[in-house]
């Protein structure tokens, strides 16, 4: 019974603080308060908007701005890719031709080495066979 007897005093003092209280809230002070409280409220949620507005704008302005930071080095990196791609492909050719012309200069040289020796072997047999006649 003792429960019982707590939970029915515990009911009548709830009972009776929400009845306090609601008095308290229709008296003129209570509506002021309530007015107060109201009025507070609202301003706190505008700063709250206003302060979420800001932040909000904020990071749209840092975002677009790194977006375009971005966009920015890509273009610089595709000019880059661009450039050293062209002078790889002149420095090739450069390096094609003059190749070319070395094979053309040591290619005569041999020609004419080849020469030479033949002359030179032609020259010994002459000799050769004119010593081998007076023989």
């Amino acid at each position: 019974m003792k429960d019982r007897t707590r939970e029915r005093v515990a009911l009548g003092l709830g009972l009776l603080a929400g009845a306090a209280i609601g008095l308290f809230l229709n008296s003129d002070k209570g509506r002021k308060m309530r007015q107060e409280t109201g009025e507070k409220i609202g301003d706190v949620s505008e700063k709250a908007l206003n302060e979420l507005s800001h932040l909000s704008e904020e990071v749209r302005h840092k975002a677009n701005q790194f977006s375009d930071e971005v966009s920015h080095a890509v273009e610089r990196s595709r000019d880059f890719v661009s450039n050293t791609g062209g002078v790889i492909k002149e420095r090739a050719k450069w390096l094609k031709g003059a190749t070319e012309e070395k094979l053309d200069v040591v290619n005569k040289d041999f020609k004419a080495g080849v020469d030479f020796a033949l002359s030179n072997i032609k020259k010994k047999a002459k000799e050769l066979q004119k010593s081998a006649n007076k023989s």
